[in-house]
């Protein structure tokens, strides 16, 4: 889903990163990211074009719950809605009253940003990771489904940037404020209920 792309991520030039062999960059980016059960936080997104040129800027709310559940809203005039509960992904446009409705994992294989939802998924598998300070690059393999890379950025201990390259040029950068972590979400935060006359695409392959 194109939205994957550009609703998480991307910017400047890459850093040159440290000579930590990847399995152990991946295993320490792993370890920082456990601590972490739920994340909320303020966001500007900005969506650069291959000629540097800012094509796009949102701003919104997002929340983070382990082990896979992630809550994403930007506000008017360009407003849209992402909700994953864990199984299934929804993808709420309302100026075209549309819902995309998606397997949770098939998307997973797709964007590099829900791994920070979950340190056990096989997806993990198709990046190696590179460290340098409080930045870490992951990069796709050869056997990778989705030739996207992501960068992820630390304050201190506190997730502050993630920045998606969409391995056509395209640059998609998040910066975060307003960082809370390990606090309590309601419930309700990762359902999503398809609103009343909205046009629904499903995507899962059975349908559901």
């Amino acid at each position: 889903m194109k939205f994957l792309t550009s609703a998480v991520v991307a910017s400047t030039l890459l850093l040159g990163f440290a000579s930590v062999s990847a399995s152990e960059a991946k295993f320490e980016l792993q370890q920082r990211l456990a601590p972490v059960s739920t994340l909320q936080a303020d966001f500007v997104q900005q969506v650069i074009d291959p000629q540097g040129e800012l094509v796009q800027e949102l701003q919104g709310r997002l929340a983070m719950a382990r082990p896979n559940k992630f809550f994403w809203q930007s506000d008017a005039p360009n407003e849209l809605v992402l909700v994953a509960d864990g199984t299934t992904l929804y993808y709420f446009d309302p100026f075209v009253e549309q819902v995309t409705v998606a397997e949770q994992q098939a998307s997973a294989t797709q964007s590099p940003f829900l791994l920070l939802l979950d340190g056990e998924t096989t997806a993990w598998a198709d990046y190696e990771v590179e460290v340098e300070g409080n930045s870490y690059q992951l990069e796709p393999n050869a056997e990778a489904e989705s030739q996207q890379s992501l960068q992820i950025n630390f304050t201190d201990e506190t997730l502050n940037e993630v920045i998606l390259d969409d391995g056509q040029g395209q640059l998609t950068r998040i910066v975060l404020s307003n960082v809370k972590t390990n606090s309590a979400l309601a419930g309700a935060t990762f359902e999503f209920e398809i609103p009343p006359g909205a046009a629904v695409d499903d995507q899962r392959g059975d349908n559901e």
